[in-house]
């Protein structure tokens, strides 16, 4: 766990922060629910998934970046 990079607590940190405000992301999205209690999808509202899922992409990649020991050659 010491032998992470800084690279590696910044994409930890992205996903921790994603977990936390991940609600306001879903409706965001176009999920929502009706008064019944339904689910409901706002098809107008998809290009939000990118910018989501390219976060979500950079965190991971931050992640696996591996330990600072590792040999590149």
């Amino acid at each position: 766990m010491m032998g992470m990079r800084w690279t590696n607590w910044l994409g930890l940190a992205m996903l921790v922060f994603f977990l936390v405000i991940h609600e306001p992301i879903w409706l965001l999205l176009g999920f929502g629910t009706t008064a019944d209690g339904s689910m409901t999808f706002d098809s107008t509202k998809i290009l939000w998934v990118i910018p989501v899922v390219a976060y979500i992409i950079v965190a991971a990649v931050l992640i696996i970046r591996g330990d600072p020991q590792r040999d590149d050659a």
